[in-house]
This record gives C-alpha cells, structure tokens and sequence, in this order.
C-alpha cells in the first residue's frame, strides 16, 4: 500500500518524525516498509501490510492510528458533524432499502444528493489520488476513491436519474443475489454474466453494482448527472472472496470487503462522502440516511489478568505500564471480580424474554437462551466459555454439587429436545455419554438462574429442587477462581483481537519486543528423558538399517472421525484416523518407480499421529511390497521378530496382507509406555553415529519428464558374466540410460541367456520411442558383433 508522508501531516498539528523515522518505528512495531521513494516535495511509503492487519490498516485512518500511538501524537481527523444537510429533502421521500441476505450484506445504507455539479476535480484531490496511480475522473468518482482510501471503506456513487422507478413511485434498491443469466457491464466496460451466487444491487430491473467489487455502467456518473445516490454499504468476506474469484474479478474495493472490515466503518464513510461530496459538487444532501443494519454485533470484549500477560510474554510489565499501553491503543477497560461483577448484571437481565438459539454477539442482552445466558455474563467479565451448554459443560473444571457456589454452571439433561451427547465445536466430536441439553448459572441456596421455554420463556431466579429443567444433573462446573483481571473492551476496527494470545501480542508489540529479557535455560543434567523421542528414534534407526525409507504423510485427509473447521481444502476436511489407506497409496505410487529406482520391494515406515474423537495417538506404520513372492514371508517374519525384540512385544499382526504387499500399524505410545525408563540417550546416539560417519552425502536433480522402458536379453557363452554385457550396454547407450538390471538367467546346454531391464530418461525433455528405439539398435548392433552373442 502507497502513503504519503505530506497527506499523512495533515492529520497531525505537530510535525511528524521524519520519514526514515516513521519507517524505522513502524517496521518494528507494526508493518514492514520495503521502500521510501521521493515524490516532489513528499515521500511515499510503500507499506506491506499483512492479512491480518488488512481490515483495519488498508487506510489513511489506519496508519494514522499506529503513528498516534508509536509517537504519543495527537490526531485530528475530520469533523464529521459539519456537515450541511437540508431539512427539506429526505432520501425516504425518493428511495427504498432492502437487504434480502443478511448473512451476505450486514449493513447498507444509501442517501440522495440532489443538484450536483459533475465537473473536474480540485488539484488537492487530483494530486492525493495520483499518490496510490489513481487517475482523476471527475469530482464525484475522485471524492468516492478518496474515502475509500481515507476511511478503507470502498462506497460507490449512482445516478440517482438512471435507477428504475417501482410502482410505488420511488426508486427501489435491494441488495440480493442476482438471478441467473442475469448480465452486467461494469465501470471499465467488461460485461459479465451473473448467476444466483453472486451477491448485486439491484433496482428491480436490473443490477447496478457487483456487490463489493465493481459499479455499473448503467447507473455511473457522467457530466449530465444531477442527482447521485450515495451507497455505503458492508458484506461478508466469504461471499466477496468467492464471486471475485469466480469473476477472475479483484479490485481495490474487493480487497478490503476481503479483510472483513467492520460494519461500523459504514456510517463514518457515509458521512465523510456527503461532506466531502456536498462541498465538491455544491449539491445538496438529504438530512437523513437509508441505514438497513440487520444484525448489529455488540462490543467484544476480553479479559485478561497482569500474570496472564507477563506468563504468555515473559515480562514483568506493572499495571501502570499495562494501562498506559492499552490507552495508547484506544482500548476501553476497566478491572473487576469476575464474579462481583456478574452479580452486577443479573438484575438487569432478569425478565428478559427466551429464544432458541439466541446469539451472545446479537441477541443478548434482549434475547437469551441457556446456554447463551451463561455465555454473557462469563463475557462481560472477560472470561471466555464455550457457546453451546454441552461444550461448556466439557469446558468447564469439574467439582461436586457440595462444592457448588456461586458463579459455577449446573447442567442437566431434561429429557425434552435436543440432547447432546458430544461437543459441537470445543473439541468438537468428544463423546458426553451422561447428554447434555440445558444449563443455568448457580446462585448458591439451592437456586440458579436459567431461562428455556418452559420457565415462562424468561431469564428468571428458581428452586433448582422444584424446577422440572435441573430433575436430572448431570454436573457442574467452575470456570473461575474470581482472581482480579482486566475487561477490555476491542474497538470495532480491531477484529483481529478475539483471545487474551492476541491481546499479549498487541501488548508485547508496543512494549517492544527488544525490551524483553531472556535467559538462557540452565543446562540440568538430571532432566528427565523422553521416552517416546528415544524409542521412537530408536525404531527409526532399526527401519533404516533394513533398507526402508521414512515417509512423512498429510495428517489432512478426505474422511475421518475428526472434520476441521476451516478446511485448506474440500478433499482435505478431517483429520486422518488411519494410516492404512495413505500408506497403499504410497505403495502404489512408488510401485511404478521401481524400476527407476532399481528396487525389488518397496519398504516405507512412519512413526505419526492419527486422531480420533477420543484424541492423539502416536502409531508405527510401516508396509512391504515385493515383486514376486519368492522368500517374502520368511524375510516379513525376520522383521517382525527384530521389531519385537526392540518392543518387547509379543504380537504384531497385519492389517493388510494378500501375498505381495504387507501393511502394520503399532499404537506406539500403548507400547512404548510399557517399556523401561530412559537414562541416557547414548546409545541412540552412538548408532547414529555409527550408521553415519563415513557416509558422503551426494545429490541429484529428480528429473520431471517420464521415464522410458526397454528389455533386452542376450545368448552368451557361458563363460561371460553379466557384468561384461553390462558394461558394453552402458558405453553405447549414452548418457539417457539412469537404471539397468539383470532379471532373468538361463542356461541351456553351452549357451547363457541374461535378460536386462533399461531405464532411459532425460533432464531435460520427453523422450519419444524413435529416440529410444535408436538407443537400443546402436546397442544390439554392438552385441550382435560380438562373437558368439546373439540378441533374442
């Protein structure tokens, strides 16, 4: 991203600290800047700001911000209340607003500006767009580029006079998902075909925009324009991602709906656009504003204690030092009693009408169910627990009902509804063979406050003996010791921050990193040894010695007992509960090398994890495939009784077997902690070394291009060797021939037949049969010379 220094000035009534300072201080603190170039009288930074900086950094605001801060400077953004309306003129009286996917569009807001004049833009503007390679348009398409990249909210202008008139007389703007075969072409003329994924604006007859990414040709700004409505609106990261990628589409718009900017960016931008418009275009703009907000989130907050930030950062900061850090970052706090302060907050919740399902960031504190409930008030206390009943229920430190006091959760199992008998999404999939379905905040004297449908779908104050909810408890749970801590309150723009690790890091950041002391770990040599690294090493040296090969497979598969959250991809959902399958594949695909390699068997081990519901567990796998099945099993048995001996196990049996290829798997952990104590690791130390020291390490570029198969057999006298052909092979195939080796002898009377397989590549292209072919005559040719020899 471009900065300039002189338009960042503005923002400040002191002078900034010279650029190669800003640049210095930031790319210690906060973003690296690659380059400082000159610009006239100016400098322009070329910042890199990483993803998860994006939402709030991608602006003049943004930079501004971490420059207050790192410099103990003071701001002056632009006054947004001076701007002029006319009480007169109401956007209500000319337009309508609807949003009609809120999970796609969380805010949008629109306002008419009537009697604009479209003219050239001042040189102030036209000079700060040029900054970031932004070319002047007119005064209002420059105005919308220009808060975009003041605010990092993109906004949009439309010609009010272009938009479809509805039957109600007004002009009628949705934001929706297109219809299918529905056609566009936008700002830079590109026209594109739409379908019922991809999110616009719509006026009833046709789209105007491509939500988050590019205006409409149809409704843009021109000189006949006179009246504009101006569009702020907010959507879903996901959905913008998604029709950016299927349009082949990203823009500097895109990029920012990308980082999730925050909803509540909206209305700042919309006000500094009607300024700033207003004042550029002489229009005049409507006193009230089209603001569709269907699900406003409340204020996250996080709660974190001085020990829990000096014991993640490894400093000793002061809560002097720890205040003075979060007010520099704008952060609203307060230090409480977990407890103390819940108790606060029941009376006020009290009453407070029951839904299914309510949201802790949407609902509460109008709408509650249980376990929402609980959610809430453990939040506003800065203690984070799971949503749902069942997984703070798994959450949640286990104490009896005679330890129960106030503050602990009581769950129970009705019977009625929706029994959960494993968590949803804290460690999602562990089994709760008691169920779980309803929980309510312990009081103490025998009470609990609770809500669900059937206490008068309300947050009230019960007998937890006379109330039908809490007939079967299945437990409860503490979830704090009531240790004074800090709730901090995240500012809208900073949704990067959602645990206390990312708090700790905000901090340790502007406390600075090179302030932190180490100290060097003391050497104990008494420290306990690790059975599992000196065992595990220990089976790896035995594999090796037998001629296997290690392999490292994706712990991220296609099916499993445990599905991840955020898949890197479809084919890769769930965390593998088997090695079986991965280890066929692997035997497979190195089947077809064999010949390549020069190999008999393939022979591959894996000392590695599997995952089930229940948890880790560190399993040995390891598998043989042979060509033929001559003394196959004999040398399987020898394996195994080695393997044994090194486990002190008695049964090692196979999951696969069908006379070609062999798979095992050993839970090793099971086995390994059965088997004697570690005091030293000498000896693995000294076969490593042994295995080792005089081995010369060589490599070689792996070709990318095919390789190329041909059998050739010859008649000899008897008394020729093999290696005497090999060797007449090797000279006139040339530098292509990587692999040969014998595979069949016959004799027959005076005569030897030898077979031999040759293996042709290249590094540098695809070998075609007649270069291979050409190869091969030049060899038989140089046989069949031979006295005696006959190529067959």
């Amino acid at each position: 991203m471009l900065i300039s220094y002189k338009w960042l000035q503005e923002y400040f009534d002191e002078k900034l600290p010279s650029p190669e300072k800003i640049k210095d201080t930031l790319t210690m603190h906060s973003y690296e800047i690659s380059e400082i170039s000159k610009d006239k009288d100016d400098f322009i930074f070329d910042i890199d700001i990483l993803p998860n900086r994006a939402h709030d950094s991608l602006s003049y605001f943004g930079i501004t911000r971490e420059i207050e801060m790192l410099f103990d400077l003071k701001t002056k953004f632009p006054d947004l209340n001076k701007l002029q309306t006319d009480k007169s003129l109401k956007s209500s009286d000319f337009l309508t607003l609807k949003i009609e996917n809120p999970n796609e569009c969380r805010r949008a807001t629109k306002r008419l500006v009537v009697d604009v004049q479209v003219k050239e833009s001042p040189d102030w503007l036209k000079e700060k767009l040029s900054k970031f390679g932004q070319k002047s348009i007119n005064n209002i398409v420059d105005t919308t580029n220009f808060v975009m990249m003041e605010t990092g909210q993109p906004v949009h202008a439309f010609d009010f006079d272009k938009l479809a008139i509805g039957t109600n007389n007004k002009k009628n703007i949705s934001i929706k998902f297109a219809d299918k075969g529905e056609k566009i072409t936008t700002l830079d003329e590109n026209n594109y075909i739409l379908d019922e994924e991809i999110l616009v604006i719509h006026d009833g007859k046709k789209p105007l925009d491509i939500a988050g990414i590019k205006g409409g040709i149809d409704t843009g700004i021109d000189e006949k324009t006179k009246n504009i409505v101006l569009s702020v609106c907010s959507f879903n990261p996901k959905s913008i991602r998604k029709t950016s990628k299927k349009l082949g589409l990203q823009t500097e718009a895109s990029k920012r709906f990308e980082a999730d900017i925050s909803p509540e960016l909206v209305f700042i931008a919309m006000q500094r656009l009607s300024q700033l418009a207003s004042e550029l275009s002489g229009g005049r703009v409507s006193e009230d504003i089209l603001d569709e907000y269907p699900r406003k989130s409340n204020p996250y907050k996080i709660g974190i204690s001085i020990d829990e930030i000096n014991k993640i950062l490894g400093t000793e900061i002061k809560e002097k030092e720890f205040e003075k850090i979060l007010d520099k970052l704008g952060f609203e706090y307060k230090k409480i009693k977990p407890l103390d302060e819940i108790k606060k907050i029941i009376p006020t919740l009290e009453g407070k009408p029951y839904k299914f399902g309510a949201s802790v960031s949407f609902d509460a504190p109008n709408y509650f169910d249980c376990s929402s409930l609980t959610a809430y008030l453990f939040a506003q206390a800065g203690i984070q627990i799971p949503r749902v009943s069942v997984d703070q229920y798994v959450f949640g430190k286990e104490i009896s009902e005679k330890e129960a006091q106030f503050g602990d959760i009581v769950f129970s199992n009705t019977g009625n509804g929706k029994i959960h008998y494993e968590t949803v999404d804290f460690i999602k999939g562990t089994k709760v063979q008691e169920g779980v379905d309803h929980c309510g905040l312990y009081l103490g004297d025998g009470k609990v406050l609770h809500t669900s449908r059937f206490n008068g779908n309300k947050v009230d104050v019960q007998n937890i003996e006379d109330n039908l909810s809490f007939k079967t408890i299945v437990g409860y749970r503490r979830f704090t010791d009531n240790e004074e801590r800090y709730v901090l309150t995240i500012p809208y723009y900073r949704n990067d921050i959602r645990i206390k690790e990312d708090l700790a890091e905000e901090i340790g950041r502007i406390f600075g990193y090179e302030n932190i002391s180490y100290d060097l770990q003391k050497k104990d040599s008494d420290a306990k040894k690790d059975k599992i690294f000196y065992y595990s090493n220990l089976i790896k040296n035995f594999f090796i010695n037998e001629g296997f090969s290690e392999v490292y497979n994706y712990a991220f598969v296609d099916s499993g007992e445990v599905e991840l959250l955020n898949p890197l991809a479809i084919d890769k959902k769930f965390l593998r509960d088997t090695t079986k399958k991965q280890f066929n594949q692997n035997l497979d695909f190195n089947s077809v090398y064999s010949d390549l390699l020069a190999l008999d068997e393939i022979k591959i081990f894996e000392i590695g994890k599997i995952y089930e519901k229940t948890g880790e567990k560190l399993f040995l796998s390891f598998g043989i495939r042979k060509k033929g099945i001559k003394n196959v099993k004999d040398y399987i048995e020898e394996i195994k009784n080695k393997l044994l001996e090194i486990l002190q196990t008695k049964v090692i049996a196979p999951e696969f077997d069908d006379g070609k290829s062999y798979f095992f798997r050993v839970d090793l952990e099971e086995i390994i902690e059965k088997l004697p104590e570690v005091n030293s690791y000498e000896k693995l130390f000294k076969e490593f070394s042994e295995n080792y020291k005089d081995t010369v390490i060589k490599y070689k570029n792996i070709s990318q291009y095919p390789f190329v198969l041909r059998d050739i057999a010859v008649w000899v006298p008897v008394e020729i060797k093999s290696e005497e052909i090999l060797n007449i092979v090797r000279e006139n195939a040339g530098s292509l021939l990587v692999q040969n080796k014998l595979f069949d002898e016959y004799k027959k009377e005076d005569k030897v037949s030898y077979a031999f397989r040759l293996v042709f590549q290249s590094q540098e292209k695809t070998l075609t049969d007649e270069e291979v072919n050409h190869i091969m005559e030049n060899v038989t040719s140089k046989l069949n010379f031979k006295n005696g020899w006959n190529v067959r």
